[in-house]
């Protein structure tokens, strides 16, 4: 719903962290020629040896591709697994299955390939990009609360891109769990990597059903929040237009601020604060009660539907 901006940069250390952990259970693999999972042993086909032999060849870059692909080159490599590499992506398939073990059980869950807190801490991001509702900030390393990390393309599917850096995605619980995102494919649901949305991709809006008795404490529903644009599979996998719906009251004291003429009112009393100046965005932010430029959505829950209808109101 908001964007993530791409950041080259951590991919690369991103990818200097993890690569000799997956080099070595490449060679184990490869030396070995099967892996056991569930008290089962599945053999190395050969194809998939080809495969596994190319990405450790560090000379041709082609562990560092795979593991900084771009989100923009993840839709293209997502596609050619689909058409030409099926065996690699069906989750009852050898191939599958001795992916996951070399970049899921012992490269992703491992915790010596990745520092999860650590990694979404870089990231920078304060809110879930699927749904702006939810606040994911990370506290300590030593504590358990932090936001999940999904999979864009899950894990299960796609093992192969188990530690892509741009198929990691800070997320929070709603979002990546049961009923909502969890192990829905984005190639098939036509879902947008958060790191490929553009700031106008999501809008929001309102409608007044019965402008004589709006009551922001009356727990009536007299205006709908609704999306004017959307992309219509993040609507149903994140369950965003019946959630939002839920969130009217937001709108109508935004609609209450209108009405009193509050805007203008405060804009000029703040302006006229002795001691004080505050910039074009900063009087926004008052007024609104939330973050004002697209650039800050990421910062605080419901800024998307904030700034969408506060324009929509001439709040701002």
């Amino acid at each position: 719903m908001i964007p993530i901006q791409v950041n080259n940069s951590f991919a690369e250390e991103h990818y200097e962290n993890v690569k000799d952990l997956i080099l070595h259970h490449i060679n184990r693999v490869l030396n070995k020629g099967s892996v056991k999972y569930k008290k089962n042993t599945f053999i190395v086909s050969a194809n998939l040896r080809l495969f596994l032999t190319n990405l450790r060849n560090l000379s041709n870059n082609s562990l560092r591709d795979l593991i900084t692909k771009s989100p923009s080159d993840l839709v293209n490599y997502v596609s050619h697994q689909n058409a030409f590499h099926s065996t690699f992506i069906d989750i009852n398939h050898s191939d599958n299955i001795v992916l996951r073990n070399i970049f899921i059980i012992n490269g992703y869950e491992n915790k010596k390939a990745i520092d999860k807190w650590e990694f979404i801490s870089k990231i920078n991001f304060d809110t879930c990009p699927y749904c702006n509702r939810n606040y994911i900030y990370t506290t300590s390393k030593n504590k358990k609360t932090k936001p999940e990390i999904d999979h864009f393309y899950p894990k299960s599917k796609y093992p192969i891109l188990g530690l892509s850096y741009f198929n990691l995605i800070p997320s929070c619980k709603p979002c990546n769990g049961f009923g909502a995102k969890e192990e829905n494919d984005p190639f098939v649901k036509r879902l947008t990597n958060p790191y490929l949305l553009n700031y106008n991709d999501f809008e929001l809006g309102h409608k007044i059903k019965n402008i004589a008795i709006i009551n922001p404490l009356s727990g009536k529903s007299d205006v709908e929040v609704y999306f004017k644009k959307s992309i219509p599979g993040h609507l149903e996998v994140f369950n965003l237009k019946e959630l939002y719906e839920l969130h009217y009251d937001h709108a109508i004291e935004l609609i209450i601020k209108r009405n009193l003429k509050y805007s203008k009112k405060y804009r000029e009393y703040l302006s006229s604060y002795k001691g004080l100046q505050f910039s074009k965005s900063e009087l926004d932010r008052m007024i609104l009660g939330n973050y004002s430029l697209e650039k800050e959505q990421h910062k605080r829950p419901l800024s998307k539907m904030y700034q969408d209808i506060g324009k929509e109101l001439g709040l701002i």
